[in-house]
C-alpha cells in the first residue's frame, strides 16, 4: 500500500506541487547565485522583477515642480489642458535615463508598471486629492499615448500603456482600451526633431475612434517622458474634439 502523504495526495495535483516546488528551489538558488540590487543604492531586492528599493524612488531622483506641487499650472499651456506634470525630472546619462531605457529597448515590460506605480501615488496626492482638480464628479481615464501597431509588435507591448497600468494600480483609475485612439501614422523618431519639424511629424498622426467614450470625461494622457509637449498637445487636440470636461498629461520625467 503506498503510503499517505499530508495534504491532497491525489496523482492529478503531485506532478503539479512537484513543479511548484521546484520553480521555488530554483528561485532560490538564482537569488543567491545572481543577487538583484536596486539601481539606486545597490540595495538586495526581495524580489527579481523590480528596479528600485522602497527608499530610492523618493531619495534618487528630482522633483520636477520641487517648489510648488502645483508650479505645474503656471506653464504656458496649449488650451484645454488642465495641468501638465511628471514624477520625476529627467536625468540625461543618469539613472532614470538608464530606467527608461530599460522599459523602452530592453524589453523590460515590468518596468513601466513599477514607475507608473509611483506615478499613480503622486497623481493621486498632487491633483486628486490635494488639488480636488476633479470635484465635477466626471469619470477619470488614463490614456496611453498609443505607439503605431508596427512599432509596438517590434517592442512587444506599449511601454506608455505599461506605465498606465501601475497608475491604475495604485489609484483604481481606468486605463483606456488600447483601441479608443489608435495611430495610424508610423511617425519617424522626434528625438532630433525641432519643435515645429515635431509637429509637422505628428500631423494626422492620431484618430479618436469613440467619441462617447471621451466625452465628458477628465482624460489624462500617459507617457514616458515630456519633452517638448509635441505628441502629448497633439493628441490632447484630437481629444478636444469629443468634448472631454478636461485632458491632462502626466509622464514619468520632465526634460
Amino acid at each position: 500500500m503506498r503510503p499517505e502523504l499530508p495534504g491532497n495526495t491525489s496523482p492529478e495535483t503531485q506532478p503539479e506541487q512537484h513543479l511548484t516546488g521546484f520553480r521555488a528551489l530554483v528561485q532560490g538558488l538564482l537569488s543567491v547565485a545572481f543577487p538583484v540590487n536596486c539601481m539606486g543604492c545597490g540595495t538586495a531586492l526581495p524580489a527579481r522583477d523590480r528596479l528600485l528599493c522602497e527608499r530610492c524612488p523618493h531619495e534618487r531622483f528630482s522633483d520636477p515642480n520641487p517648489s510648488n506641487a502645483l508650479t505645474c499650472e503656471k506653464l504656458l499651456l496649449p488650451e484645454g489642458i488642465l495641468f501638465q506634470d511628471a514624477l520625476w525630472k529627467y536625468d540625461k546619462g543618469g539613472l532614470l535615463n538608464q530606467i527608461i531605457h530599460l522599459l523602452k529597448y530592453e524589453g523590460m515590460a515590468a518596468v513601466g508598471e513599477e514607475v507608473g506605480y509611483y506615478a499613480g501615488r503622486r497623481l493621486q496626492e498632487r491633483h486628486i486629492e490635494g488639488a480636488r482638480r476633479f470635484e465635477s464628479g466626471a469619470p477619470v481615464l488614463l490614456l496611453p499615448v498609443p505607439l503605431h501597431p508596427k512599432r509596438e509588435q517590434k517592442r512587444g507591448y506599449n511601454q506608455a500603456r505599461q506605465i498606465a497600468l501601475g497608475m491604475s494600480r495604485a489609484t483604481a483609475l481606468p486605463v483606456a482600451d488600447p483601441q479608443l485612439v489608435v495611430r495610424q501614422k508610423n511617425t519617424k523618431t522626434q528625438t532630433r526633431f525641432s519643435l515645429s519639424e515635431r509637429m509637422v511629424n505628428l500631423k494626422g498622426a492620431f484618430r479618436l475612434t469613440d467619441f462617447s467614450l471621451v466625452q465628458g470625461r477628465h482624460v489624462i494622457i500617459v507617457d514616458d517622458v515630456f519633452t517638448t509637449g509635441s505628441t502629448a498637445f497633439t493628441l490632447a487636440g484630437v481629444l478636444q474634439e469629443a468634448k472631454p470636461a478636461s485632458v491632462s498629461v502626466f509622464t514619468i520625467g520632465m526634460a
